[in-house]
């Protein structure tokens, strides 16, 4: 008695199994899963294995959506700058906009921390898409509206950057993977053990600001928006007196 089996199904090269369990691809999905693994691992680790293995598909499925690895990068870069909102800007109003601007950018160099990190870690040239030129945009307006010169405007949109940047790859970074017990770390300016190993170096200074109170990361990155808010009052200041003068 014969029996007969059901040829199998032929697949495209490359797709994933017609009997399988799989997700439905798309650049958008590609552009989001891509952050995910550079955004938190660094770009080195953004490969397209990586990536396949991450969807559940062949390496050779991806290609039917994108052309090369260079795309992928380019399709995170958009996701990345997808993250931070349009803000509504009031310039009488400028200190509550500048915060909001910073926690925004906060939030989003937070999620995904070494996503800005693309110009150490690759050649590969990234085209971050229409969305950063838009937010730049409205933040040099917003610095114009408020009373700085063009110039002005430009240093404080880079100070921005740098500030958040900084500030979550050397604050939050560690603040939100770190031991319970090495808060010490990220309030003194020298950390106790570091001073202790080194008693022959004075540093009276140092010492004292260990008894300063402690602060969380929320604390500290308040500082930070403090400071810019001190700096942009004091240009405001300065561009008042010099109008005056010319007057």
């Amino acid at each position: 008695m014969e029996t007969t089996t059901a040829p199998t199904a032929k697949r495209g090269r490359g797709r994933p199994r017609k009997d399988s369990e799989f997700i439905t691809l798309s650049k958008e999905l590609l552009g989001q899963k891509a952050l995910e693994i550079a955004g938190t691992e660094g770009y080195s680790a953004l490969t397209m294995h990586r990536l396949a293995s991450e969807l559940g598909v062949t390496p050779r499925a991806l290609y039917n959506y994108v052309a090369d690895r260079g795309e992928v990068i380019n399709l995170a870069m958009q996701q990345f700058m997808s993250l931070s909102p349009t803000l509504d800007f009031d310039a009488e109003h400028w200190k509550d906009g500048v915060r909001d601007a910073y926690l925004a950018t906060r939030a989003a160099y937070r999620s995904y921390p070494r996503a800005s990190l693309l110009s150490m870690d690759e050649k590969v040239h990234a085209v971050p898409g229409p969305r950063r030129t838009e937010l730049v945009e409205r933040l040099l307006k917003f610095y114009v509206e408020t009373g700085l010169t063009l110039k002005q405007a430009t240093s404080m949109t880079r100070a921005l950057e740098r500030d958040v940047l900084g500030f979550v790859l050397h604050v939050d970074y560690f603040y939100d993977r770190r031991a319970s017990d090495s808060d010490y770390v990220l309030n003194h300016p020298v950390p106790k053990p570091w001073l202790d190993a080194y008693p022959e170096i004075p540093a009276p200074y140092a010492r004292e600001a260990l008894e300063l109170p402690e602060q969380n990361s929320d604390e500290l990155f308040d500082e930070v928006i403090e400071l810019r808010v001190l700096a942009i009052e004091r240009l405001l200041e300065r561009n008042s007196e010099t109008s005056v003068a010319e007057d």
